[in-house]
């Protein structure tokens, strides 16, 4: 396992491209690159990481199932003994990705639903129906269920703020264990009349869970500060050319300083506020598992808290 925080999970984003038009999601705004990940990059890059014993996610602001390399990549990481992720939307789960996707055996999968009510579903993805998304979403759930770890995660906005329990006991019935996080600003950068409002935050500088907790390497094999970085002003290095205990030392020192840079001004991001413990990295995997579920719930919990004191815009 990683000997500090830096590399204990980190989110490969395979591309930043993507034809869902989800209004929770600020893609437009990305002024970085756009592209997909070369297999040098990926050879490289994962190479390291697997040797670093990270949870390696592949997740960002595209789809990562849309990369043709995906399903390899997945079984690949695999096969070397490495931890593999990947976060999903419905949209992408046609054809046969679900049973493509079960097949390459990765860790864990997370289905972005964020709703299971009709009319919201609908409104907040509006490039499929709830039907065929629901639909996917069982094929995958059957194909699932004793071979991959699957949860599936909700938002929470200004048009279902109430949803919390009754999305729980929906997926519940199906056997599925399930969340819902708090819509938020992404750095900033979101804007949703009517699905979210941007939130008062008072800047305080300091030790940002998300910048701890997680590492963000983009299709290019940079080091962002976390993925709501959309113009790659954050860069911390290139996992392509730097080694990996170089950029650990240059995550630390910013640490050490106090993270605060601009991108954190407009943050309201839920991990922003959860400030980083001083123990030592889990050991093992049962470990890392059992801090990751804590931390979520924790999150989870701030965000019920803080959202119950938001002025919500009327839906």
């Amino acid at each position: 396992m990683p000997s500090d925080w830096t590399f204990v999970s980190v989110d490969m984003e395979l591309t930043n491209l993507c034809t869902s038009e989800c209004l929770m999601c600020p893609r437009d705004a990305i002024y970085r690159p756009k592209g997909f990940m070369p297999e040098d990059v990926f050879e490289v890059v994962s190479k390291k990481l697997v040797s670093e014993g990270s949870l390696i996610t592949f997740s960002g602001m595209g789809d990562p199932l849309s990369h043709p390399k995906v399903f390899e990549w997945i079984y690949d990481i695999r096969q070397r003994g490495g931890d593999v992720g990947i976060v999903v939307n419905p949209t992408s789960l046609s054809g046969d990705g679900s049973r493509k996707l079960v097949e390459a055996g990765p860790n864990s999968i997370t289905l972005s639903f964020p709703s299971v009510q009709r009319g919201v579903f609908e409104r907040l993805c509006p490039r499929v129906s709830f039907e065929d998304a629901l639909e996917r979403a069982r094929e995958l759930i059957d194909l699932a269920i004793g071979k991959v770890g699957l949860r599936v995660l909700g938002i929470v906005t200004a048009i279902n703020r109430e949803e919390s329990d009754e999305y729980v006991r929906f997926w519940k019935d199906m056997g599925v264990p399930s969340s819902m996080t708090l819509c938020h600003g992404r750095g900033g950068n979101l804007e949703a009349p009517g699905i979210y409002k941007p939130k008062s935050v008072e800047f305080k500088p300091g030790k940002c869970g998300l910048f701890q907790f997680h590492t963000f390497v983009t299709w290019e094999g940079d080091v962002l500060a976390c993925c709501h970085d959309l113009t790659g002003d954050t860069q911390i290095g290139n996992l392509v050319n730097d080694d990996v205990y170089v950029i650990a030392e240059r995550k630390r020192k910013i640490m050490y300083d106090y993270v605060s840079f601009p991108l954190c001004r407009k943050c309201d991001e839920p991990l922003r506020q959860y400030f980083p413990p001083h123990d030592s990295p889990p050991a093992s995997r049962k470990e890392r598992n059992r801090f990751f579920r804590a931390l979520n719930y924790d999150t989870q919990k701030a965000s019920q808290l803080r959202y119950k004191n938001v002025v919500h815009p009327s839906s």
